[in-house]
């Protein structure tokens, strides 16, 4: 089972407690606790610098006192670290950082490190005459970097802005707000604004509510005369902010582009039934929406998501997808192996002993959450992949309707990891996949309340757990590598055993759908292969017996359309190689698999080129 999702509430409120705690805590004497006397008290002094400030900077200490003390980046700066050894620095948040000092010894100076972030994007905000530019610095959280929320935009009377574009004309590429850019191909990123009009307000037909208007309908013989392709939800209509629209208000609207303005917090049941649109752009500030509201739009094949609320989900495991999308389309022209499944794969391999021993190939591991459909991200990754590239993918057999694509339906789980890249969603095609909308809906209402984040905060600043570290929790690869010990027993850590046997896999209902989308992969070029994913051993039912195993593995490796590269057996773990689930590896077994990972892949290929 996967670990939850840490609370970020919960979290920030032991912070403050801590570290009001630990700076109540009296300083003096500095040496060995048992022999120093508390009359040499030892002194700490941060040095001042570049680029950051302290909550304070001189402090008196008792042997083997502990010292934490907030800084602050400046503008235009990031803090990195420190030079002192016995010391660390744990982001918390934005520009906040932790200076931590688990035991003093001695009268020290402490240099904080910064760098100046290294990259710039120059928004063109307003396009009218091109005078409202702000630059914003990028530091190095992340390989690509996310642009500004809706909310840094000024109000212009009649327009709504939709994002960014790479060129004044917008011509260039559409990049959303709050999604990522590449901003390392040059030293300054230029970004403009692109405003649309408002559809006139003698379209509408409207009616007040508390908070506002709500569109109840349209005049169909002005809709006759507008020859626009654009249909843009005005803001306001008599200076009266637009916030719903009603149940059945713009049936069988003939635009080929639909804009729910940001004003918007609630779209009705069918309010859009029937309507030819080929792309919608949503804000995700929207309190309700429903895939009944856009209702047998045939037409419809894209969805593009504008960030106007803060992200909530930084630095959670769901935050990495972005991140791992970031790496793969860093490497999509190179040869490389991809690694699939779900949180088993972060904490599965060592990318990089595969990448030293496999010649050629970049290795990236895509593994982030089993519990959501694998369908939408495999994708995603296949647009990223290349002919003569490998996908090595192990499905997690507890989630395996998931895993084997079993559904086209999308949920909750997948808008929480592309929350800091909403752009990826503009990469599918909506015509393939249902619940779109009520998905996006059930997250909107899902993140409601939560403590808002800050895009620069990266997954690689938390263990698993929410808890802040000292180094880096993810390599650039993907893995997950904060060190893990054996367990201290073979027992299974839930009571949730698994079936391995024929009969819970049937062929229509697991096998069709996995086998046809591992056929797009190879279709493309792209050699799919299959493994299995770790597994306690003794975290299996009763009926899953060695004949059933072998039964089952057999199943498998007659009815899948890829080779499976390793036998069902060899997933199989004693429990102590695992590190508090029943299918995350620890250190050593992490090695152990990895080696025979490694040493199937090579008869593969052996054999390919034998």
């Amino acid at each position: 089972m996967p670990l939850s999702i840490f609370n970020f509430k919960e979290m920030s409120g032991f912070f403050s407690v801590f570290l009001l705690i630990l700076c109540a805590v009296a300083f003096s004497s500095c040496s060995d606790k048992q022999n120093i006397s508390r009359e040499h008290p030892c002194h700490i002094v941060i040095e001042e610098g570049e680029g950051f400030e302290a909550e304070r900077y001189a402090f008196e200490l008792n042997p083997g006192d502990p010292l934490i003390v907030t800084l602050t980046a400046k503008d235009g700066y990031e803090i990195t670290g420190t030079d002192y050894k016995d010391a660390s620095v744990l982001h918390i948040g934005g520009k906040k950082a932790v200076l931590r000092l688990d035991e003093a010894k001695y009268t020290t100076a402490i240099a904080i490190v910064t760098e100046k972030m290294p990259y710039l994007i120059r928004y063109h905000i307003n396009m009218e005459n091109d005078t409202d530019i702000y630059e914003m610095s990028v530091g190095s959280t992340h390989l690509r970097a996310n642009t500004l929320r809706y909310e840094a935009m000024p109000e212009r009377a009649g327009y709504t802005c939709i994002g960014w574009n790479t060129e004044p004309d917008g011509s260039g590429r559409q990049i959303g707000f709050g999604s990522r850019v590449d901003v390392r191909e040059e030293e300054v990123s230029e970004l403009y604004a692109r405003w649309v009009p408002w559809t006139d307000k003698e379209y509408f037909i409207t009616e007040e509510n508390r908070e506002g208007m709500t569109i109840t309908g349209f005049d169909p013989d002005l809709l006759r005369e507008d020859k626009t392709e654009l249909l843009v939800i005005p803001e306001k209509i008599d200076d009266r902010p637009v916030t719903e629209i009603a149940d059945h208000a713009l049936e069988g609207l003939p635009f080929s582009g639909i804009v729910v303005s940001p004003s918007i917090r609630k779209i009705g049941m069918y309010a859009f039934q029937d309507a030819q649109a080929k792309e919608v752009i949503l804000y995700d500030n929207l309190l309700q929406v429903s895939d009944y509201s856009f209702r047998n739009c045939s037409d419809l094949r894209t969805l593009s998501i504008q960030a106007a609320a803060a992200p909530v989900y930084s630095g959670s495991y769901y935050d990495t997808f972005p991140d791992k999308m970031d790496y793969l389309r860093s490497i999509s022209k190179k040869k490389k192996l991809v690694l699939f499944s779900g949180s088993s794969a972060r904490f599965g391999y060592d990318s990089a002993f595969l990448e030293e021993n496999l010649e050629g190939y970049k290795v990236s591991n895509m593994g982030v959450f089993a519990y959501t459909n694998a369908l939408p991200q495999l994708e995603l990754i296949r647009r990223q992949m290349k002919e003569g590239d490998i996908l090595l993918v192990s499905p997690e057999f507890d989630a395996a309707k998931r895993q084997f694509c079993t559904t086209n339906a999308f949920d909750d789980d997948f808008f929480c990891m592309i929350e800091a890249d909403y752009d990826l969603l503009r990469e599918l095609d909506l015509s393939e996949y249902t619940k779109v909308f009520s998905s996006f809906s059930s997250y909107l209402s899902k993140r409601r309340g939560m403590e808002e984040r800050d895009y620069s905060i990266s997954a690689s600043f938390y263990d698993e757990d929410g808890n802040p570290v000292s180094s880096p929790s993810y390599n650039a690869y993907g893995d997950y590598i904060v060190h893990r010990k054996n367990a201290d027993s073979d027992k299974p850590v839930y009571g949730l055993p698994l079936d391995y046997t024929v009969s819970a896999f049937p062929e229509e209902l697991y096998i069709r759908p996995a086998n046809r989308e591992y056929q797009r992969f190879q279709d493309d070029g792209i050699q799919v292969l299959f493994t299995y994913a770790p597994r306690n051993r003794q975290a299996i039912s009763k009926q899953s017996t060695k004949e059933e195993r072998d039964r089952l593995d057999a199943y498998l490796r007659e009815k899948l359309c890829v080779p499976v590269i390793s036998t069902l057996e060899e997933s199989l773990y004693p429990g102590h190689l695992l590190y508090g689930t029943d299918n995350h590896l620890s250190d050593e077994g992490v090695m152990l698999r990895s080696r025979m990972i490694l040493d199937q892949l090579k008869k593969v290929l052996a054999h390919e080129t034998g």
